[in-house]
């Protein structure tokens, strides 16, 4: 199982690096594609991450079950003025599969028309001039789109992907392994 997660210089630290974590302890695999011509991506608070690929080298997103977009003010605004960032959403929602955004970020769906009658949830104040239901709940999950209002949701973001994606069995193991409870 694969998702590709885009990072774009601004990216808040703990959106993009806890929820990366979290799905690769159910076994994901976690695709970071800067949307930049470089793979080294600066974080909000300045932490320099070297990505896994170049967004525009890549072509085939049929092995991807998922596109994460993680927020943070400057980093949702490059995301939301790559020209790459709404053909991949599109490749990806043509084929059905998990739109998941958090934070800032959720904004761009709304952006490009992905929440018009969907439950979402985002940081106060992005969902000004957004069509959609906004719920302000922690974490929501309306057809195949998943939302966190805020980096404090990561986990549960992350958790809600891996329920989505490989089950509520999967879910509750790394949960349990999270909160350092044995799982037998």
């Amino acid at each position: 199982m694969k998702v590709l997660m885009l990072l774009a210089d601004g990216f808040e630290d703990t959106e993009a690096l806890t929820t990366r974590d979290v799905l690769t302890r159910a076994g994901i695999e976690v695709t970071t594609a800067s949307i930049t011509d470089r793979l080294e991506v600066q974080s909000s608070f300045g932490v320099h991450v070297l990505a896994d690929a170049l967004l525009k080298l890549i072509f085939d997103t049929t092995p991807y079950e998922a596109i994460i977009l993680p927020g943070g003010g400057r980093g949702t605004r490059n995301l939301s003025d790559s020209p790459l960032v709404p053909l991949y959403l599109e490749k990806f929602a043509s084929q059905g599969k998990l739109l998941c955004a958090i934070c800032a970020a959720p904004s761009i769906l709304g952006k490009h028309g992905y929440l018009a009658n969907q439950k979402y949830t985002c940081f106060a104040g992005f969902n000004e001039g957004i069509a959609g239901d906004f719920t302000a709940n922690e974490v929501e999950k309306s057809g195949n789109i998943i939302t966190a209002r805020s980096m404090q949701y990561s986990i549960p973001f992350a958790l809600t992907i891996i329920e989505e994606l490989l089950g509520k069995e999967a879910k509750e193991k790394v949960q349990i392994g999270l909160q350092g409870l044995d799982p037998k």
